[in-house]
């Protein structure tokens, strides 16, 4: 028993170590040339993943293109920073999504020169808070010492009823 202790301890404080505060997002933007709608999983401020469709095309995943730090800004209403967001879509382009400060602008590798400040609209929502590690790992071992605990006093009293 104090084995199952010593590895329900220690594996709820390895996982509580590394454990990742993901906040998903839903987003919209519009370029009047480029329509893209999916969702965002965060890891503090950067984007860890991305998934969605942009012209109907599958958003294939995040992209260094563009020198794109991928990190959105929170806590308030979230943005991208100047270095932006870069993501390709399953027609083998990457795209930057990024803001100048006066508002966003959108570029890819076939219009590295953008459509303009101003032109998207984007909405970024805050969809829901995905469970962290820690939290699993505390659950699990916390449903486990219940049912050890469970067993054990079953067989105490199934070694004081002996006839």
């Amino acid at each position: 028993m104090n084995r199952l202790h010593l590895a329900a301890a220690t594996a709820a404080l390895a996982l509580g170590a590394v454990s990742a505060q993901a906040t998903v997002y839903n987003f919209t933007f519009d370029d009047g040339v480029d329509l893209a709608t999916g969702q965002l999983v965060t890891t503090g401020a950067l984007v860890t993943a991305i998934s969605g469709t942009l012209d109907g095309f599958a958003i294939t995943g995040l992209s260094g293109w563009a020198s794109a730090d991928n990190t959105l800004v929170t806590p308030n209403a979230p943005y991208f920073d100047y270095a932006g967001l870069t993501f390709t879509a399953a027609n083998g382009i990457a795209y930057n999504v990024y803001t100048n400060g006066v508002g966003y602008m959108t570029n890819s590798v076939t219009d590295p020169g953008g459509y303009g400040v101003g032109a998207l609209a984007l909405t970024i929502e805050t969809l829901t808070a995905v469970p962290e590690p820690f939290t699993w790992a505390l659950m699990i071992s916390g449903f486990g010492l219940a049912g050890a605990a469970l067993r054990w006093r079953r067989a105490q009293a199934a070694s004081t009823v002996r006839i």
